[in-house]
């Protein structure tokens, strides 16, 4: 019995000492920000005028396929069952990029700036408390309404 416990000891000290000399496996972190998109627009106040920074990020948004789709549908005016057709049309990511902001009416502006290199003008409304890019202009960019 002496020499079967001794055994037994002898096996567990082996097994104890293998695994302690294995090394321990390494875990690599890799940073896997997305770039191919711009960050989804932050809520802008109603009271407040959207900067062309503002409206630029709203309306690449609306129009970037690589977005989450409750992301574009927060910053389109209407509903997201309304807006379907436009988020199923395909992303277009556009070079648009405003520069000036002027105010319209207490719930609308008109965003300034150029896209491939043309002058444009696009209408932002105030719709469920936040400034968000007009339905009609969705509408007449992707021809799904």
């Amino acid at each position: 019995m002496f020499v079967g416990r001794a055994l037994c000891g002898l096996a567990l000290l082996t097994l104890t000492g293998c695994a302690a000399t294995e090394p321990e496996p390494q875990v690599e972190v890799v940073d896997v920000t997305p770039t191919s998109f711009p960050l989804p627009p932050s809520a802008v106040a109603a009271t407040a005028i959207p900067t062309p920074e503002d409206t630029t990020a709203i309306f690449r948004t609306v129009f970037d396929g690589t977005a989450e789709r409750g992301d574009r549908a927060d910053a389109l005016e209407g509903s997201a069952e309304e807006n379907a057709a436009v988020f199923d049309s395909g992303g277009i990511v556009s070079e648009v990029i405003f520069d000036h902001v002027s105010t319209v009416s207490p719930d609308r502006v008109a965003a300034t700036g150029a896209s491939l290199g043309q002058p444009t003008t696009i209408d932002f409304v105030v719709s469920d408390g936040r400034w968000k890019l007009e339905r009609s202009t969705a509408c007449a960019v992707t021809g799904a309404c």
